[in-house]
């Protein structure tokens, strides 16, 4: 990624390559024991930059020697607050992340086919205990 940005290329990681980890291997042709873990597109970016999502703030995801689940909860109102507003500056429904992480992973269907993916690793040479 550094040298793709030293270039004036941007970044973006695809996690949801995860969602169905056997039609991405039979796309890329990829032989039994191998598997992609994430998808990166590279690219110019637009050339008015676009605007960038808020992240969750450090405090809440970097934790020193003990995890402090408090800070967690310290951190979310904020967040919530950030992100509201920036969803309503991209013209997309002003959820909260804390209403969106609850819908995203309140249900089975949520998962979007990352349920079954210990059965896709096995599938396709990964014999997993």
């Amino acid at each position: 990624m550094v040298a793709a940005e030293s270039l004036g290329l941007g970044t973006v990681y695809i996690g949801a390559l995860r969602n169905d980890l056997e039609a991405v291997a039979a796309e890329l042709g990829l032989p039994p024991g191998a598997t992609a873990v994430f998808g990166l597109c590279v690219g110019y970016p637009a050339p008015d930059g676009g605007a960038v999502k808020p992240r969750l703030p450090q405090s809440a995801v970097l934790h020193h020697e003990r995890y402090d689940p408090e800070a967690d909860m310290r951190a979310l109102p904020g967040y919530d607050a950030a992100l509201e507003d920036f969803s309503r500056g991209q013209e997309r429904s002003p959820y909260t992340w804390t209403q969106r992480a609850m819908a995203r992973w309140g249900t089975l269907r949520a998962m979007a086919g990352r349920d079954r993916l210990r059965e896709a690793l096995g599938r396709l040479g990964f014999p997993l205990r």
